[in-house]
């Protein structure tokens, strides 16, 4: 059981965890930029004190988050960009899970 997490899960799981969250953050730009043109009022409102430049500091996500969490992104039209939104959370969820799994193997590992 030693040999296959180490020679198969653990590298599936830091691969997922990397690639997974260089995907997501893409994808989170690319939905973030779609509906600052199209839906800007589905965004927070900027908040200029503490953050000059959001976008460069990763403040999308923050975007993404708040249209995910208040429902605001139920109101694209597009089905394609409705499709990257939801694949979009999903995967966020599956790197978290990724991430959750490898340090929860580590916490647990067995000594012997």
């Amino acid at each position: 059981m030693r040999e296959l997490f180490l020679d198969y899960i653990m590298p599936f799981l830091v691969l997922s965890g990397l690639l997974g969250g260089l995907v997501y953050l893409a994808c989170s730009h690319a939905l973030y930029t779609y509906l600052k043109e199209n839906y800007s009022d589905a965004l927070p409102p900027r908040l200029e004190l503490y953050m000059h430049d959001a976008e460069a500091m990763g403040g999308f996500l923050d975007g993404i988050r708040y249209a995910a969490k208040t429902g605001n992104w139920k109101r694209i039209e597009s089905n394609t960009w409705r499709r990257l939104f939801i694949c979009n959370h999903a995967l966020g969820y599956f790197v978290v899970f990724c991430c959750a799994v490898l340090c929860a193997a580590f916490l647990f590992w067995p000594k012997s």
